[in-house]
């Protein structure tokens, strides 16, 4: 019998502990997990240049790239487009695609992507009879709406395949937030061959829709009667050959109750979630971002025989200390001085920290002085019988004590403060039954558009009308410059503050949280949307 050498011996059991120290491969860089995420409602659909529902848009996320994304900094880089020029006069942006891009899908579908997904997406977009929700975000491409009223075809639209694998726009003027909108859901590509061999059923069921991103849509099931609703997605291997994409899948619970996500995510079945309020119990010991997406702020009822008067909304909002609040206000709320958020972006850079707000609404210690003129000038002996009315839902009704509390100090005006649920308030506000109301702006896209056309298109000021402020909404879109742009925003922004028809109060926060023990998500404030390509999980 061969005999074994004691030092030999103890080799072998230093070599099977260092191997037990050594971590698998998946344990190493995080991949090959199945994340797990609870979404509110049932994608409408999954067709890119239709979906406008938050659901879907998570869902296209996860299973499209376009020919530009953000990452997770913000930045706008290059995602199906391996690079771009832009010419001198800023009026044609020419993509080259990366090749060995594939679509797959459940059904089996098997296709290279190449410039002409990128046209026939844009065409279907600008086509009448698809009726697009997102063609009036990119009138600047050039005859994009003569193509949409049918004065035009679609072979004149400026979007152009140069050859398989280069795309080309040309746009009616320059505009220096261009390729920001090709990072929208809106502006993935369309196969033309699936799309049509999914005769109309085009991004309503599994084997109905095609990937060229991280993950490929597995399974989507779905009964309004049935509560184990749930969409499976798998990892993209002709995706991940060029990108790749550390989870195996995604599993998204279908559930109609948000109040469950906090739950689950402390019991371990979702390894995140997105939350309006800061919930210490469960944040500590765990990640979490906070992004500030929403302005909550006061609307006046315009037809009031004391509110219509610019002077009398301009000593109450001069009246108002921010800096006396601040210290009081409840966690996730900051004091706003303007009307867009700081988790608005611009060319992948926050507006607020391109364009600070603090001279936007100024505490003026004389406003006494403008109010007693504008009592005086209008007849008035004083302002009586006034509220505020609040909904119950307001995370800090606190704050406008302290408001009607400055009034009474700086003005001598006593301001009632009228607390009403939800579906109360939802009806005074339409049928205007109030004088002053507690109100928050929020929006869809990662848009100044979105905040200031609240101004111009919404009900909630019907009976305001400035012409100067539609002008100026209008310009900003042609703007040449980020420079030009962000001027052309403030202007507008100050339009709507100094005719004090809105005024800011403070800036909302929402969170994405997630479990400890994982990484590297990509979350995208406004429309709520998590990108899981590069998500690591570690055991």
């Amino acid at each position: 019998m061969k005999k074994i050498h004691i030092r030999n011996i103890a080799f072998i059991f230093f070599m099977i502990f260092i191997i037990t120290l050594i971590p698998s491969c998946k344990e190493d860089d995080g991949s090959g997990y199945i994340f797990k995420m609870n979404i509110e409602n049932n994608p409408q659909n999954l067709d890119p240049q239709m979906a406008n529902d938050a659901e879907s848009i998570m869902i296209i996320t996860n299973m499209m790239e376009g020919l530009m994304k953000k990452d997770s900094n913000g930045a706008i880089v290059p995602a199906a487009a391996e690079s771009f020029t832009m010419s001198e006069d800023e009026l044609t942006y020419t993509f080259y695609l990366k090749q060995n891009q594939s679509w797959d899908s459940f059904a089996d579908f098997s296709a290279e992507v190449t410039a002409d997904d990128f046209v026939f997406a844009f065409q279907r977009m600008f086509d009448a009879e698809t009726k697009s929700p997102h063609s009036k975000d990119y009138m600047c491409i050039k005859n994009a709406g003569a193509v949409l009223n049918g004065t035009k075809s679609q072979s004149e639209l400026g979007v152009k395949a140069v050859d398989k694998y280069t795309v080309q726009f040309i746009l009616e003027y320059p505009y220096y937030d261009f390729l920001n909108l090709l990072t929208k859901t809106a502006a993935m590509p369309c196969n033309r061959e699936f799309f049509e061999f999914t005769k109309g059923r085009y991004g309503m069921a599994a084997d109905a829709s095609a990937s060229n991103g991280a993950f490929y849509l597995k399974e989507w099931n779905y009964d309004p009667y049935w509560d184990n609703n749930y969409i499976i997605m798998r990892r993209n291997k002709s995706y991940s050959n060029n990108n790749y994409v550390y989870p195996y899948g995604l599993n998204f619970f279908i559930t109609d109750d948000k109040s469950d996500d906090s739950t689950a995510f402390a019991g371990g079945d979702i390894q995140c979630y997105v939350s309006e309020k800061y919930d210490k119990k469960v944040f500590d010991g765990n990640n979490y971002d906070e992004y500030h997406t929403k302005i909550a702020g006061l609307i006046f009822n315009l037809d009031s025989e004391y509110l219509k008067k610019r002077e009398i909304r301009e000593a109450l909002a001069k009246s108002i200390n921010r800096e006396a609040y601040a210290v009081s206000l409840q966690e996730g709320l900051v004091p706003a001085f303007g009307i867009i958020p700081d988790g608005v972006t611009v060319q992948g850079r926050s507006y607020r920290d391109l364009s600070p707000d603090r001279a936007l609404s100024v505490y003026d210690v004389q406003a006494f002085n403008i109010w007693d003129r504008a009592l005086k000038s209008n007849g008035f002996y004083s302002v009586d019988n006034i509220k505020i009315t609040v909904p119950d839902s307001f995370a800090d009704k606190e704050l406008l004590y302290n408001i009607t509390g400055q009034w009474q100090e700086e003005l001598l005006f006593y301001c009632g403060v009228e607390i009403v649920s939800q579906t109360e308030y939802d009806s005074k506000i339409k049928n205007m039954d109030y004088d002053i109301a507690l109100i928050e702006l929020e929006a869809d896209e990662n848009s100044v558009f979105d905040y200031l056309n609240y101004f111009c298109e919404s009900d909630l000021f019907k009976n305001y009308s400035n012409a100067k402020l539609i002008s100026d909404i209008n310009r900003i879109k042609t703007s040449r410059s980020l420079t030009d742009g962000v001027e052309k925003i403030k202007n507008a922004e100050s339009d709507i503050i100094s005719d004090y028809v809105f005024i800011p109060l403070c800036y909302e926060s929402e969170y994405f949280v997630y479990s400890s023990d994982s990484s590297d998500f990509v979350y995208y404030p406004f429309s709520s949307s998590v990108w899981f390509g590069e998500a690591k999980y570690f055991d």
